[in-house]
């Protein structure tokens, strides 16, 4: 039974003045919890993540945040310190099991 306001994929048969035919498309989504992000670190301007396969680290720095290419790399500097100080003590090899 489909809810209102719910959505599916699938074809829609006319039958006749009063009548339609649903046949709902499914497909078999398999789940990988080996690819799913974990949190390990954040500081102000980034994130350190992590799966069973790789690290990912974004940042996010707001052009206000400063004038000159200079004070962007300081910037970059600080918080990669930063997360590598936090990384060091971290047992990675515990937190990349629970990804599995």
């Amino acid at each position: 039974m489909i809810q209102l306001g719910e959505r599916r994929k699938g074809s829609l048969k006319y039958i006749n003045e009063d009548k339609f035919h649903f046949i709902e498309h499914t497909t078999n989504h398999v789940e990988h919890p080996e690819l799913h992000w974990r949190l390990l670190d954040r500081t102000k301007h980034g994130r350190i993540h992590t799966n069973a396969n790789h690290i990912k680290v974004e940042f996010y720095i707001k052009h206000g945040d400063y004038s000159r290419a200079q004070q962007l790399a300081d910037i970059l500097a600080s918080e990669i310190e930063t997360m590598g100080e936090s990384i060091c003590n971290m047992d990675l090899e515990e937190e990349v099991s629970k990804c599995n």
